[in-house]
């Protein structure tokens, strides 16, 4: 199986998975949790979380992304790829979601 990376571009961030503080949201939380399962499950697959706090220099290696920032502002984040094609923009995908985009984006390698 050819190599699948994930990223998801994230605004400014806490921590490297904003699950921290006395009041940690529960989207994050949800988020990690599916990641690590996808993880499990795909082992092919490298996930990236890149926030503009942590990470900024993959927002500027990636055009499309730069571009819809500058045209947009960051209220587009967070924007999901799988294999630099962008499945979900302003929003979080849960596990099912994730899961239902891996699958097709490796039928498509295959």
């Amino acid at each position: 199986m050819t190599k699948m990376n994930l990223i998801i571009y994230e605004g400014v961030m806490c921590c490297s998975t904003g699950v921290c503080g006395p009041e940690p949201d529960k989207v994050l939380i949800d988020l990690n949790q599916s990641l690590k399962k996808l993880q499990d499950e795909f082992k092919e697959m490298n996930v990236i979380r890149a926030s503009m706090t942590f990470n900024l220099k993959l927002f500027f290696e990636n055009e499309m992304i730069s571009r819809l920032i500058k045209e947009n502002g960051p209220g587009i984040l967070p924007i999901t790829t799988i294999n630099g094609k962008i499945v979900a923009r302003q929003k979080y995908l849960t596990y099912a979601e994730l899961k239902k985009e891996v699958e097709n984006s490796q039928s498509r390698i295959e």
